[in-house]
């Protein structure tokens, strides 16, 4: 088994928990050392049984220590991955839930986590350090950028191209063939059926721009 820390204790870093006790119920894999957190979020209570400290050789992280980011923010995963690698913590596997299902030909940058109940069809390829929560799904030829987070019931369609950071809401659907640029923002229960800017955020049904960067 290897051994792995999880950068945040929030909701996210305990539902990657789970995962990993997925994964291990499968096939013995991973071996949790504890929660990594910013300075001043450390604990002395545990979470889980598992410690929670600011440092990483507090818990016996070694280099090749794998770490996976349990932040939902897309510009604080961003920020976290670069401290861990100036930590010398490069070691970021792709974590993805024996429940979710991923075509033969998916491709998955490191760092990212797929979670149960997700289903990606064929063709797509999905950048590093992206979350793709409970239950999205992800058609054809799709490409979503690096750090983005895919939230809850989330459905993508075929040909959706979306650019890094970029950040969608619980139950939102996007239709075939649309672009939503980098660190955009998509309300929860949005229909994107038309492109989105970068850095905009819109909301509703259909999804209408309501901040522009």
């Amino acid at each position: 088994m290897q051994d792995i820390v999880i950068y945040g204790c929030g909701g996210f870093g305990r539902e990657v928990l789970q995962v990993l006790h997925a994964i291990n119920a499968v096939q013995p894999t991973w071996r949790c050392l504890g929660f990594l957190v910013d300075p001043g979020f450390e604990t002395d209570t545990p979470v889980h049984g598992l410690r929670v400290a600011s440092r990483p050789e507090a818990l016996n992280c070694a280099p090749e220590t794998a770490v996976t980011v349990g932040i939902g923010n897309p510009l604080a995963r961003e920020a976290v991955v670069g401290r861990l690698i100036k930590f010398g913590l490069t070691n970021f596997p792709t974590l993805v839930h024996p429940r979710a299902w991923v075509g033969n030909f998916v491709q998955l940058g490191e760092g990212t986590i797929v979670c149960a109940g997700s289903l990606l069809t064929t063709d797509i390829r999905i950048g590093a350090h992206v979350h793709l929560n409970i239950a999205t799904t992800v058609g054809h030829d799709t490409r979503i950028g690096d750090f983005s987070t895919i939230s809850p019931g989330v459905n993508i369609s075929g040909k959706v191209t979306l650019g890094q950071r970029v950040e969608i809401g619980s139950a939102a659907s996007v239709i075939p063939g649309v672009e939503i640029g980098a660190d955009a923002t998509i309300g929860a229960g949005a229909a994107v059926v038309k492109s989105i800017p970068a850095g905009c955020t819109a909301v509703g049904v259909p999804a209408k721009v309501i901040r522009q960067p």
